[in-house]
């Protein structure tokens, strides 16, 4: 992901671990929230066979780590369409996502997922 120091954006880099969660060949990022400089996390969605599933990833200190599936939303998202939406951090470690699914009825849903200084959890 791209960084901006000093007024000045660097290159951009491929987000770690989607290209093995990504195996249809579509993602995307919707929402980017940074506590601090070199602590943020995004969330997004990629395909998995025909079903868009949701993704949520951080950058800690500085190193982005890999992308994955948010917890639960496997279960969830029995119709294929999920995304993250909105992230926001208030500090390090510490940020609230949400998006949406779409049930077994093929009804949209909406979730909301955490992390606490750990993994995201749902």
């Amino acid at each position: 992901m791209p960084v901006e120091t000093n007024g000045i954006w660097g290159h951009a880099l491929e987000v770690p671990g989607t290209a093995a969660l990504n195996s249809g060949g579509y993602a995307s990022i919707y929402s980017v929230s940074c506590a601090s400089a070199g602590n943020c996390s995004a969330g997004g969605s990629y395909d998995s066979f025909n079903h868009m599933q949701a993704f949520v990833v951080s950058e800690i200190n500085g190193t982005w780590h890999g992308a994955i599936e948010v917890p639960g939303t496997v279960v969830l998202n029995q119709g294929g369409n999920a995304s993250i939406n909105a992230v926001a951090c208030t500090s390090a470690g510490h940020c609230s996502a949400g998006g949406f699914y779409t049930d077994s009825s093929k009804l949209q849903q909406v979730f909301v997922v955490k992390r606490n200084l750990g993994i995201p959890r749902a």
